[in-house]
């Protein structure tokens, strides 16, 4: 009795969650998720400016430490910036980033059908 009642509420339930989910509001959970790592990025690359800092006056000065950690904050910080620019795309023209999104996958299955096709199978050895 359990398993048919939560069919039934699966079955109305999941069109209308589904169809929720566009690519919109899709790109909208991924803007939220790109500007939270934004903010760990400029906490990243703060943190190693303070470690550059403190380790000013050391003897064995591990200052490169440092550095390193800000060449990455700053590595991952140009990567959210182009990755939020292009949800912000996606927001704006939802029918352009649909067509391209489109062309892309065709040409991936394309691809991958041509590749399958033209690839050699192993070859036998007859001796």
């Amino acid at each position: 009795m359990k398993r048919s009642a939560l069919a039934i509420i699966a079955v109305v339930l999941v069109p209308g969650i589904a169809s929720a989910q566009t690519l919109s509001a899709v790109a909208g959970l991924f803007n939220i998720f790109i500007g939270l790592m934004l903010v760990t990025a400029f906490l990243l690359f703060f943190g190693g400016l303070v470690l550059w800092f403190i380790r000013l006056g050391t003897s064995p000065t591990h200052r490169d430490e440092a550095i390193s950690i800000m060449e990455w904050a700053v590595a991952v910080l140009f990567i959210l910036v182009v990755l939020l620019a292009i949800a912000q795309f996606i927001q704006n023209h939802t029918a352009v980033a649909s067509t391209v999104l489109g062309f892309i996958i065709v040409g991936l299955v394309a691809w991958l059908i041509f590749t399958v096709l033209t690839a050699e199978g192993p070859s036998e050895e007859k001796h």
